[in-house]
């Protein structure tokens, strides 16, 4: 699996990076909030990664640190989301609001994120509620 991935940012656009590493690029996605945080380009950044691995796909998410990975990886666990609505998540809020919300039960402020319903919302509580407070 790739983890961490470092080098030049050749282009970027608010939902992926396209990254040289040793003349190797690496077409990676990533959050509004990575995104946010990212250098211009030419650059040099490093990321922490995530390999989704399909049957018909090989896709690498991108993340500023390493909590936005672990929430990542939190979200990915609960059935009903895959990786792409977990990043759609992740750039929809910022992970201590996410924290706060779901520790506390807020499913309004879940809601609000686009892309999740109640039905997923009350998945997410009830699967993270006891996890999110292993998140860096």
């Amino acid at each position: 699996m790739i983890g961490y991935l470092s080098g030049k940012i050749i282009s970027k656009k608010p939902t992926r990076i396209l990254l040289d590493v040793n003349g190797v690029g690496y077409l990676i996605n990533i959050s509004l909030n990575t995104f946010d945080k990212l250098p211009d380009e030419g650059s040099n950044v490093a990321l922490h990664t995530y390999l989704a691995v399909r049957e018909d796909s090989l896709t690498l998410f991108g993340f500023s640190s390493e909590s936005e990975k672990q929430m990542f990886e939190l979200l990915i666990s609960v059935n009903g989301i895959g990786p792409k609505l977990a990043q759609n998540v992740l750039s929809g809020i910022q992970i201590d609001e996410l924290k706060n919300a779901l520790s506390t039960g807020n499913i309004s402020r879940i809601i609000a994120i686009p892309g999740i319903g109640r039905k997923t919302a009350e998945r997410m509580l009830v699967d993270l509620k006891d996890k999110v407070d292993l998140v860096i």
